[in-house]
């Protein structure tokens, strides 16, 4: 194929005022096309992925400075190689900026996350546990959104977080939080494939009606609600046994009250901060930090307060911070479980695709002002 002299590539332009995120915080570069040394590919992102936690990275002394580029999740193709893993035509999951193109290598590590495990590596023949080669079936089975949702992050974060809080068993009574999220959306219907009793948490009746129509959930509350923790007692007058939670705040604290003794709590994200009228950045993450202390720091980043901790211990729960990676040398096998239960129709991926690499700045803003559903991606080709 023929390439263009350049590419493009969207950065972080101006500082956000009072934390709020507009088009005018991104400005357009062009730079020239780089070409591929020994050991790297060039690929041709067909869809990048877009994260809440952006807004987070652009608070004042965040990880996201003037002039950079986030670096997310994107699905590409790749149009040059000089890698013989990664070869021309082959579409892959890799780490890239906001641009169209980009280099990428099997021997470079993780951008932000700690390496991955021996068995990782071997299994994607890379450095990343975020780098590596779709399969030939299932690319062609799912569209490029479907790969970095349900079969990327969010949907294996759904996918491997209720099956180690499991096992799942029917009529267990599962609360899950932010359904009409990326990765709630999954853990939800996971459930109910499970024969769960599942109500899900979304903001307003509308997005509850979403829910309960689209999702197939038997109940949704609006955590917006006064009387929150009133409607959550009747939703389960037994109490919860599996709670899917990537919120915090008061929908954690009303759950974890009627959380059963021995119950499950999978707690993967701090959605109730990352959409707070006023953001402030987080601290790096420390590569010297043990495992134990990285995920004593995720519980409290997700919300897991002291007071929580005290009915943990008294209820004995069972919960999981949720480092999705850790998983991934069972990638293959969860590929397989999802499209299996999407090929029967007890699965619907959950997708808001924005069109165009022209509009990545407006899909963006449209996390924080508009209303979407599933996981929000851009499609650049």
């Amino acid at each position: 194929m023929t390439l263009p002299n350049t590419m493009k590539q969207w950065v972080y332009a101006q500082p956000m005022i009072n934390s709020k995120v507009s088009p005018e915080q991104f400005a357009l570069v062009e730079t020239p096309m780089p070409q591929p040394a020994e050991g790297e590919a060039l690929v041709q992102v067909k869809v990048m992925g877009i994260h809440p936690r952006v807004r987070i990275s652009m608070a004042p002394g965040g990880t996201l400075q003037l002039g950079q580029s986030e670096t997310d999740f994107a699905c590409a193709v790749v149009v040059q190689s000089r890698n013989p893993l990664l070869q021309e035509g082959d579409v892959i999951a890799c780490q890239t900026g906001w641009q169209d193109y980009a280099l990428v290598s099997s021997a470079s590590g993780p951008v932000g996350y700690a390496p991955p495990s021996a068995s990782v590596k071997e299994l994607n023949g890379t450095n990343s546990q975020w780098t590596y080669v779709y399969r030939p079936w299932l690319v062609t089975q799912f569209p490029a959104e479907d790969l970095i949702g349900l079969m990327g992050t969010t949907g294996l974060t759904a996918y491997f977080g209720m099956r180690e809080v499991g096992p799942l068993m029917p009529g267990d009574a599962v609360a899950a939080a932010a359904v009409t999220g990326a990765t709630g959306s999954i853990s939800a219907q996971l459930a109910k494939a499970a024969g769960c009793y599942v109500v899900g948490f979304a903001g307003g009746s509308d997005k509850c009606r979403w829910a309960v129509e689209e999702l197939g959930l038997d109940h949704c509350i609006d955590y917006r609600s006064p009387d929150l923790g009133e409607q959550v007692r009747q939703a389960f007058p037994d109490g919860v046994d599996v709670f899917s939670d990537g919120v915090g705040g008061p929908v954690t604290d009303e759950v974890f009250t009627v959380m059963n003794r021995y119950g499950r709590v999978l707690s993967y994200g701090f959605s109730h901060d990352i959409y707070a009228d006023e953001v402030t950045a987080r601290p790096k993450r420390s590569p010297n930090a043990s495992p134990e202390i990285y995920r004593a720091r995720l519980r409290r980043t997700f919300g897991i307060t002291d007071d929580l901790e005290r009915i943990v211990q008294e209820k004995q729960l069972k919960v999981e911070a949720w480092i999705v990676s850790d998983y991934y040398y069972d990638r293959l096998q969860a590929e397989n479980d999802l499209a299996r239960l999407v090929d029967t129709g007890r699965l619907t991926p959950v997708n808001t695709v924005f069109e165009g690499f022209d509009n990545l700045p407006q899909a963006i803003t449209s996390m924080f002002t508009g209303s979407r559903y599933g996981k929000l991606s851009v499609r650049f080709s």
